[in-house]
């Protein structure tokens, strides 16, 4: 009995050897940071389109959270944008740093935190012209967590460690 154990373990081990082992001399191996739910460390959905299809420039220009259309449809640094109109994806496309969200799309009370939680794209708010957006569930509501806090100092907290984690 002792020795069945003995050869079923060495034969796991010699497996676990040729898969770490193919793992790492095989750079076509696909990793979960090729994702496109991960690309440049962005809060995607599976889908690849970011803030669930939400239009980033409605969240400026009419204070709302607005869904784009893929009809309008615009990629900046390899993330997908949807708009709610060719002039909205017009004004996006001249200038993408005004209008992406904050963090990469993660939650901005999160960063604040030194964690990457996911959003509600219709918990927002603009900060010093930034779009920060919020995880809003059953158990957290951080917008409210957020402006509970001291806001300057929250957003030096995420800025930190955005800086850390979306290398």
């Amino acid at each position: 009995m002792n020795r069945s154990y003995l050869v079923a373990g060495t034969f796991a081990a010699g497996l676990a050897w040729v898969a770490v082992s193919a793992f790492a001399h095989n750079p076509q191996v696909s990793t979960l940071s090729e994702s496109r739910a991960y690309l440049h460390s962005f809060n995607l959905p599976s889908s690849g389109v970011a803030i669930e299809g939400y239009c980033p420039v409605a969240y400026f220009a009419v204070d709302k959270a607005v869904r784009g259309k893929p009809e309008h449809a615009s990629t900046h640094a390899g993330v997908t944008y949807w708009f709610v109109s060719a002039d909205a994806k017009k004004a996006f496309d001249a200038d993408p740093e005004k209008y992406l969200p904050s963090f990469g799309g993660w939650c901005a009370f999160g960063m604040s935190v030194e964690d990457k939680f996911p959003v509600d794209p219709t918990r927002f708010k603009i900060v010093e012209g930034r779009l920060m957006l919020f995880l809003n569930n059953a158990n957290v509501n951080a917008f409210d967590l957020w402006d509970k806090g001291n806001e300057k100092d929250l957003v030096a907290k995420a800025e930190a460690h955005w800086k850390k984690v979306s290398r």
